[in-house]
């Protein structure tokens, strides 16, 4: 094991300047709480995801910043409880990483690191359930996850075409839970749809979370195209049928073939 860091770069000791700088003499900044922190946190890794799918590396130098921003906050506020700082977060992070390669650290011989990783992880948080240490994920994310910990015992299917089955029952099970109009019943079929259509998602090496923000960004950037078609047509946008608004959607879809 390495001996405990005494020595940050310069650079991390201005950052550490800076936030307490921030925290003495900046309104907002003074007012915030670790809980107060967690949805610009969120805000901040979905633009850093952002940024990696637009290849838009400016952008992901700015928004990694932000990020580590969070970080320094977080540590900050800790420090003033007399919790850890940073220099506690950075070390626990070197030993954590070298007590989970062994392979790397310690010369053992592993065909499988990833299910080494999550064999030391499991023994260190001492779980008593595959389910336990979930982190409070976006649903579509912690259901891929649920999934990935119950593989580790082999109850998952083989390969992705055996889930399409179970995704048509899902479809049908769903189907007729709407036309029963039974609210309750609709909910759980559309869950039990949504978690099924992720496990064939996670079976195709496909992040469903992912996968759904690609799909949100491509429906806003059509969606503006087509209030650009109502504006240069001289329209207003909500005075225009559906069939108009469809007519304006496919020609924007159209349009970004051409571009591809």
């Amino acid at each position: 094991m390495p001996q405990r860091i005494h020595n940050i770069p310069d650079t991390f000791l201005k950052l550490q300047t800076l936030m307490k700088i921030l925290r003495d003499e900046c309104p907002w900044d003074k007012k915030q709480t670790m809980a107060s922190l967690r949805t610009c946190t969120l805000e901040e890794v979905h633009e850093v995801l952002e940024a990696i799918d637009a290849k838009d590396w400016p952008a992901l130098q700015d928004e990694l910043g932000d990020l580590l921003l969070q970080i320094l906050f977080y540590t900050c506020l800790a420090s003033e409880q007399n919790h850890f700082d940073l220099e506690d977060v950075a070390q626990g992070l070197i030993d954590k990483m070298i007590r989970r390669h062994p392979h790397v650290f310690a010369n053992v011989q592993t065909d499988d690191v990833l299910k080494q990783w999550n064999q030391i992880k499991d023994q260190e948080q001492q779980r008593k359930s595959l389910m336990d240490g979930v982190p409070p994920l976006p649903s579509l994310a912690k259901a891929q996850k649920i999934q990935q910990r119950a593989a580790r015992i082999g109850f998952d299917w083989q390969d992705a075409q055996e889930v399409l089955p179970k995704i048509r029952e899902e479809l049908q099970e769903f189907e007729e839970a709407f036309a029963e109009k039974n609210q309750d019943h609709i909910e759980d079929e559309f869950g039990d749809l949504l978690f099924t259509l992720t496990n064939l998602g996670r079976k195709l090496g496909l992040d469903s979370e992912l996968c759904l923000m690609r799909s949100n960004r491509k429906f806003e950037r059509r969606f503006r195209g087509v209030e650009d078609c109502a504006i240069a047509e001289n329209k207003a946008l909500d005075q225009q049928d559906t069939e108009q608004l469809e007519v304006w959607y496919q020609q924007v879809k159209e349009s970004e073939k051409d571009e591809s």
